[in-house]
């Protein structure tokens, strides 16, 4: 079969599935970027249908291509995307300013974190004035759904049958974690659902430590956690304490405020 057979044959799904394999890649080799042979191999296609889906990304601003070194990276059209799905609800505008706050406040590093499938997404941070990096990076970084005090509040609340696929699934990615394991995150998440937290004293990343709280508006599924990473060294259990309440008193007035109840009862107060 031709290679131009091969692609007319293809279903949209499966053209679908490969122009989003190529953009995963992108996202994986980040700034240093990739020659479209080197797309290709990575995701199994023939240089001419490779090209195709290559040129249509292009088109639409998805990827870009550097002239002197010929190699593609994600485009900015993307982050305008993202932008907009991270606060097509309104979320992220509504937690900002308790980011804003908890930063102030705790003169530490603030990440609102959210699901995205099997994954947690970055979809906000305020830095404080002790400046450290995360597993996630910048806004958009993603990590392994239960890898982190903030994915691991949010899985907590998930209904213990899916949540039991989620760990399965990504077992295979957690060990490159500073070794965790899926039996190690499943033990912890009744703990967590007990005290209303995720805590890690240095397991993760030597040296620091970080607090998260779940978003769980009643009546809703869990919508995303807030987290505060800080260096070891700052925290003793009494701050812990501290910072655990000022976590709960600001996603208390979240929840409040995307409560879809609330929201209705203001409505008829307001006619």
């Amino acid at each position: 079969m031709s290679e131009e057979n091969e692609t007319e044959k293809a279903t949209g799904t499966q053209l679908l599935d490969r122009a989003v394999a190529i953009l995963k890649f992108l996202g994986d080799v980040g700034v240093q970027g990739a020659k479209a042979s080197e797309l290709a191999g990575a995701v199994g296609l023939k240089a001419p249908t490779a090209h195709r889906i290559i040129a249509g990304l292009e088109r639409h601003g998805l990827i870009e291509r550097e002239r002197a070194t010929r190699r593609y990276r994600l485009g900015l059209s993307l982050f305008a995307l993202g932008a907009q799905a991270a606060d097509g609800t309104g979320f992220r505008r509504v937690c900002h300013p308790a980011l804003l706050r908890l930063a102030a406040e705790t003169g530490d590093t603030v990440f609102l974190m959210a699901r995205s499938g099997f994954n947690t997404v970055c979809v906000d941070r305020q830095q404080g004035s002790y400046m450290i990096d995360s597993l996630t990076g910048q806004i958009g970084g993603q990590i392994p759904l239960g890898v982190g005090p903030a994915s691991q509040a949010i899985l907590a609340c998930i209904p213990a049958e899916e949540a039991n696929v989620i760990l399965e699934t990504n077992a295979p990615l957690y060990g490159k974690f500073n070794k965790l394991s899926a039996d190690e995150i499943k033990g912890r998440l009744q703990e967590i659902r007990k005290q209303g937290y995720a805590f890690d004293h240095g397991r993760l990343v030597e040296g620091i430590s970080a607090i998260a709280v779940p978003i769980l508006p009643q009546g809703r599924d869990v919508v995303g956690s807030i987290a505060i990473n800080m260096t070891s060294a700052r925290l003793d259990p009494e701050r812990l304490d501290e910072i655990v309440e000022s976590l709960r008193r600001e996603i208390r007035e979240i929840e409040r405020s995307i409560n879809p109840l609330d929201i209705a009862e203001k409505r008829q107060l307001q006619r």
